[in-house]
């Protein structure tokens, strides 16, 4: 076997194996950066929590030391409070999602570019395989 085709088939399939390990990398810094993202949400979360339990409870220690009975204005505070709370959970979750469909998109991006890559080795591998044969068969025609 001549040389040269060992070499483009050889490079044609450290090249395809390359975009392989590539994929494998993305999908791995993907689940990573998923994971990071779940834990950023309960950070969020855990700390809006706190932070909402602790007004609620100086809003009723307030109440209780004015000796204001629970019911009227207080009590619509309160509510305020935990609309205000729900709010903020919904768009702390929402931004959640929306980094998490990111994370999808880019990389079904990566993904798709490197698929690309690695059909474009194999292509350029077929071609080189092709034009070494064609090159011997015209040294043999010319006696070379």
């Amino acid at each position: 076997m001549n040389p040269l085709v060992f070499i483009a088939l050889a490079s044609t399939a450290v090249s395809f194996m390359g975009s392989l390990q590539t994929i494998k990398n993305y999908k791995a810094q993907a689940a990573w950066n998923k994971r990071k993202n779940d834990i950023d949400l309960a950070y969020k979360r855990i700390s809006l929590n706190k932070k909402t339990a602790r007004l609620l409870s100086e809003q009723r220690a307030a109440i209780g030391i004015s000796g204001i009975a629970f019911t009227g204005s207080p009590l619509l505070v309160q509510n305020e409070s935990l609309k205000s709370y729900e709010n903020d959970l919904f768009w702390i979750e929402k931004g959640a999602v929306i980094r998490a469909t990111e994370i999808d998109v880019k990389l079904a991006g990566l993904v798709t570019s490197e698929l690309y890559n690695a059909g474009s080795s194999l292509l350029e591998g077929g071609m080189s395989y092709y034009s070494i044969k064609e090159d011997e068969k015209m040294a043999k025609a010319l006696g070379v």
